[in-house]
């Protein structure tokens, strides 16, 4: 519960109203994204597999960019 929580808070801070995501599969993990776990990155909306690899790519996002697909 505390995992859905943190994405659903995480995913509203990111703008829910947003686009669609620009990637299928997390720039972190690799794994299928979940919907309204994403967040707007070089104007695009990049989608992830869970609030953890939400709050890695944030940190460090140059990190990840060359995996958004």
């Amino acid at each position: 519960m505390k995992s859905l929580l943190t994405i659903l808070a995480l995913s509203f801070a990111a703008g829910i109203a947003g686009a669609d995501p620009v990637n299928k599969c997390c720039p972190v993990t690799g794994k299928p994204i979940i919907p309204n776990c994403k967040t707007t990155y070089e104007g695009k909306e990049v989608g992830f597999c869970s609030g953890k690899c939400f709050k890695e790519f944030k940190a460090d996002p140059k990190k990840y960019a060359g995996k958004i697909k």
